[in-house]
């Protein structure tokens, strides 16, 4: 089980700017509220961190396999 403080370190490796946290019982969710009027495309596109093992999936990939409740949801 990967700490929020671990999966927000890999998140920042992937993505520079994250203001939003998303977090369900399956994994971390970090984005920025500047993307959002992206559709798509590298680096406008949330970082997914599974709680599990620390492996960065796709929000599609996280959705599929059900997010679980939600734990939380606040910006940064």
């Amino acid at each position: 089980m990967i700490t929020y403080e671990e999966a927000l370190k890999i998140a920042k490796e992937q993505k520079e700017h994250i203001d939003h946290f998303y977090e369900c019982e399956k994994a971390y969710v970090f984005s920025y509220s500047g993307d959002a009027g992206y559709i798509g495309g590298l680096g406008h596109t949330p970082v997914v961190i599974l709680k599990e093992d620390g492996r960065q999936v796709t929000m599609p990939e996280l959705v599929y396999m059900g997010t679980g409740k939600t734990i939380k949801e606040c910006d940064l």
